[in-house]
């Protein structure tokens, strides 16, 4: 595909899906790697139509959870020294803990990262956080909740746009492929950050992203391609069943959903509430004994533990989301 084809995908989608425009003051999720700092360069270097062209603040937060952090940090405190003039408000953030957590890490990290992200998006009234989440993310995330036994709705893969907390996240790369990533910028990014833990094949996503997919793509080199389109056509099926899905969930929300319903059906909303309620992480046992207790007639209470300090909690006949 040619470098102005692929610049053209991009703005269709942009507007398709009504991401961003010359109204919207966004911020940048930023990172200083090769995915965020093409993301940020794209937004700010005029490739932009003017119609679309908003106007850009970015924030980078220094998690505090790996040994060359402060290396991270330093390297995109030197690009900003380079590019700063671009963005109207830049924060360079600390995640900071009382404890490192041996568990559930990923989880909590995304939720403090979202609170750091719109805390500084209300700050300085911007109405959009952008992230660089692009296609090959997008095949790498159905595959992994495949194999970790998600449920049908969480296999439809990542949104343009979705909203935590009042906060709205939206991700204008996911229909390209991180090769075309360098065509969207006019010039070309030489130098990025690598997260040492991106090597580390201990870690499930990186197996995936370095062994899994490198391997199935020598039976099918658009093997990605086909992934993401078997969760678009599972998006189109959820869609369907929407309106049934939509009602089981007002009737949790109520204390009144049928919960002695077939399993598979209530999964399905089961699981969609979740996601209504921003808990995303959540295994098939957890969900089982979630089931089995609000079916449990012989009990009026109980609770079951997530990751991310988060539990489910029966009171009578309502299910709440709770921290612990």
């Amino acid at each position: 595909m040619k470098v102005n084809q692929i610049a053209l995908k991009l703005i269709k989608y942009i507007r398709e899906n009504q991401l961003f425009s010359a109204s919207d003051h966004v911020v940048v999720a930023f990172s200083g790697g090769y995915d965020s700092l093409h993301l940020a360069t794209w937004l700010t270097d005029g490739s932009l139509p003017v119609d679309l062209q908003p106007r850009v603040s970015l924030v980078y937060i220094n998690h505090g959870l790996r040994s060359d952090a402060d290396m991270e940090e330093a390297f995109v405190a030197d690009w900003l020294a380079t590019h700063g003039q671009r963005f109207e408000n830049i924060m360079m953030a600390q995640m900071d803990w009382d404890e490192v957590p041996t568990s559930g890490v990923e989880g909590l990290a995304r939720e403090r990262r979202y609170e750091i992200l719109q805390r500084y998006a209300d700050l300085w009234k911007a109405s959009k956080v952008i992230t660089a989440h692009h296609r090959d993310d997008q095949a790498e995330t159905i595959l992994f909740k495949l194999i970790r036994g998600s449920r049908l709705a969480q296999l439809a893969g990542m949104t343009p746009t979705i909203t935590w907390n009042g906060l709205t996240i939206v991700r204008p790369l996911l229909q390209l492929a991180k090769h075309e990533l360098p065509n969207i910028v006019a010039q070309p990014i030489t130098h990025w950050i690598e997260d040492s833990t991106n090597a580390d094949l201990h870690y499930a996503r990186n197996r995936i992203r370095r062994v899994i997919l490198p391997e199935m793509r020598q039976i099918n080199s658009a093997v990605s391609d086909h992934i993401i389109d078997s969760a678009d056509q599972l998006t189109g099926m959820i869609a369907l069943a929407q309106q049934g899905i939509s009602r089981g969930m007002v009737e949790i929300d109520a204390g009144q959903f049928d919960w002695q319903q077939p399993e598979n059906q209530v999964l399905l909303i089961l699981q969609s509430w979740l996601e209504k309620q921003h808990v995303y992480v959540v295994k098939d046992r957890q969900l089982q004994q979630v089931i089995q207790l609000m079916q449990n007639r012989s009990v009026a209470q109980g609770t079951v533990n997530l990751e991310a300090g988060l539990q489910l909690v029966r009171e009578k006949s309502h299910l709440f989301v709770k921290h612990y």
